[in-house]
């Protein structure tokens, strides 16, 4: 018998290096998609950019923010405390402590709750004074500080400056720059616009801001026992113990 045929597939011409030409199209799409969704997964993680609020126009001070004033932002502000979108209840229908130009992003304490707004305010009224806020300890003055008030006030006709003295405490309510403001009774209103006018016609104004646990009282107490510590002034500058008052002028010998 004839031995069996022996088979065997013919290559074609050219066969292997379409094959080659396709495992190396295939690696290729497949280094490309490998590339960009690890460029992909870099980017997400390094882009730190969400949608702030940022007002859509200058508003201005005392002026109550609604939905239309502010326009969404995105942008990566780092360590910033911006509002983002999901925050928008925090300031709206709350008021503009100053004036915000547009374009400025949003934080929560441009806005404040506008005063006499709620029920329990109905029998109060807003007041605005001044305090040189410059003769303040560092020269600032801040929102919840209590500060005592102390001057020498001017007694008698002849326009004599009085002892330093206590003219007032005072717990500050809402604070910008020398400006301070109240929501208060009509009789504590007056009662502060009473201190603070004394204070700022006082000579050797001093403001002193207090600890937590420190009362009017524990200061004139102090300012007492610094006056009975100096002996009274008698006449031409000459006190009790025969010298001279601080501030007169020496007696020449004769």
């Amino acid at each position: 018998m004839a031995g069996r045929a022996q088979r065997r597939q013919v290559a074609l011409p050219g066969a292997q290096q379409k094959q080659r030409r396709a495992g190396l199209l295939v690696l290729g799409l497949v280094l490309v998609f490998g590339a960009g969704a690890g460029f992909w997964f870099v980017l997400q993680s390094v882009d730190q950019r969400a949608e702030y609020l940022m007002t859509a126009r200058t508003i201005e001070r005392w002026e109550e923010v609604g939905a239309a004033d502010l326009m969404v932002v995105e942008a990566d502000v780092g360590n910033a405390s911006a509002l983002t979108v999901d925050q928008s209840g925090r300031v709206l229908g709350k008021w503009a402590t100053g004036r915000i130009p547009a374009g400025t992003l949003i934080t929560e304490g441009l806005f404040e709750t506008p005063p006499l707004s709620a029920e329990s305010e109905a029998d109060r009224v807003l007041i605005q004074v001044r305090l040189p806020a410059s003769e303040a300890p560092f020269g600032t003055l801040s929102t919840g500080d209590t500060v005592a008030l102390l001057g020498r006030e001017s007694q008698g006709l002849d326009g004599e400056s009085g002892a330093l003295g206590l003219i007032g405490v005072l717990r500050l309510e809402f604070v910008q720059g020398d400006d301070i403001f109240y929501v208060v009774t009509p009789d504590e209103a007056l009662d502060i616009k009473g201190s603070i006018d004394r204070f700022n016609q006082s000579g050797d104004r001093t403001i002193l801001k207090l600890g937590h646990n420190l009362s009017s009282a524990e200061i004139t107490d102090a300012l007492e026992r610094k006056a009975a510590s100096v002996p009274p002034v008698l006449s031409d500058g000459i006190t009790e113990l025969g010298e001279v008052g601080s501030g007169a002028v020496p007696v020449e010998d004769q």
